[in-house]
Parts: C-alpha cells; structure tokens; sequence
C-alpha cells in the first residue's frame, strides 16, 4: 500500500530564532528553532528542512520534534565534518537566526497500513524516528514499532531514557541500543546494528523496515532484508552522508 502523501504541505521559504541549543555529546548539537516567519510550520514526521548554511551551501536535516508543536522546530546536527553546515550550527547561538526551506521530504509512516515498523537508525539517522514516535505511539493503539539504534561508544549515547520511558509508556513499542565499539564495562547490545535486526525482527516479510543513517548501514541493511524477501515495497530509505 502507497504511503499517503495528499497532506503534505508546501515547502515555502522559513526565518526562525534560535531558542535553545544543546551540547548532547562531544559532537552533537541539538537546536531548538521558534519560528518566526510564518509563525507556524505544519510538517509530517520524518520530513526535513533545508538549512541554508552560507552561499550555495544549503544543508538538508530531519525535523526531530513533534509536528504537534507547530511553533517549534528541533534539529539534531552531527558537527563532526566541519563543513558549512557543521560551522553554522558551531558559531551561531541562542538569538540567532536561520532561513530555510521547509517541509520537505517523503521519508514518512505508512500509516494506513497495520503491518509492523522497524525503524533502524545509526548515529543522528535517529531524529526523523524520534519525530515519527512522539507522533505514531500515542495514535496507533496496538500496532507494533520497534526502533533499533546503532552508534560506536558510550560517550556517543543520548535520549536513551526517553526512548525507554517510551517502552513502558506504549507496550506496543520496543527499543534495542547496540554499540559497535563499547568500553568493557559496557552490559548491552554489542555489534553492528544490521546484526540485532536480522536476529531479533520476526515475520520480516511481513513488516515494513524504515532505514535512516549511514550509507552503508542502509545498503547492507536494504540487501539482508530483500535476501530474507521482504518486498522492496516495503522498505523505506534515507541516506545520511
């Protein structure tokens, strides 16, 4: 079944200030957008915007907040590269303002059908999924989501108790961490995170897989779930560089 895109709203030229801004880890920066002009944007969950960073450098980010509060937006943004984009978000501060195109983007919950998601993530691949919970988990009584989410070390670790007061908050939702490069003292999910899905996931085909990180977590992931014949339909994709 094709995802419904008939409410999309039209992406229009956005101002904004930035309210808050966040040092979660030694390279992430989550930043908290009012918006100014318009006011309010309506968006799906997991549509982005398109930061304009500096001349010809415009910079496509997940919305990571909920599209119920239309007065904010949330940008999660890895500054590691050090680009233009990296550089925006590093120098400007709370009071600053940024333009940028939004909504955009079709990365977005099948929500007419009632198969079971799998939502996989590596790194800031989480902030679309984020978005996509805060809206599908209090609407979706009993359909089943789970969220799989890989990053490297432990100091790379942040909304891992939100996610888990999710799991109690919604039986319906489960919630697996996996590190590739955990310290010994580390007591969860160790390895690649395309590993956990493909042990743990049942009834593949009969699921709908959402894949949101690195290029090669995507591509392998996209193979191993076609292998074990999950229709190509069913399988949604969006590719962080």
């Amino acid at each position: 079944m094709a995802i419904d895109l008939s409410q999309r709203s039209r992406p229009q030229q956005c101002t904004a200030a930035i309210e808050s801004k966040e040092h979660l880890t030694k390279n992430i920066y989550l930043v908290n957008f009012r918006m100014k002009n318009p006011q309010t944007l309506t968006f799906l969950p997991g549509q982005t915007i398109s930061l304009h960073a500096a001349e010809q450098a415009n910079r496509s980010m997940s919305i990571a907040s909920a599209p119920i509060d239309n007065t904010h937006i949330l940008m999660l943004h890895d500054v590691s590269p050090m680009g233009p984009g990296s550089l925006w978000t590093v120098n400007h501060n709370v009071g600053d303002v940024g333009t940028f195109m939004a909504p955009l983007g079709i990365f977005i919950l099948d929500k007419n059908s009632h198969r079971k998601k799998v939502l996989v993530a590596t790194g800031t691949g989480i902030a679309p999924f984020r978005s996509m919970l805060l809206d599908y988990l209090p609407s979706r009584g009993t359909d089943d989501i789970s969220l799989y989410w890989g990053l490297r070390y432990e100091e790379d670790i942040y909304w891992k108790e939100e996610f888990e007061d999710l799991t109690r908050k919604y039986p319906n939702f489960s919630f697996k961490l996996t590190l590739s490069q955990p310290g010994q003292e580390w007591t969860g999910l160790r390895g690649r995170v395309t590993e956990h899905v493909t042990q743990v996931a049942q009834d593949v085909r009969e699921s709908e897989f959402y894949l949101c990180g690195n290029k090669e977590m995507v591509r392998d992931m996209d193979r191993m779930l076609m292998e074990q014949g999950v229709p190509k339909e069913q399988i949604y994709k969006e590719l962080y560089f």
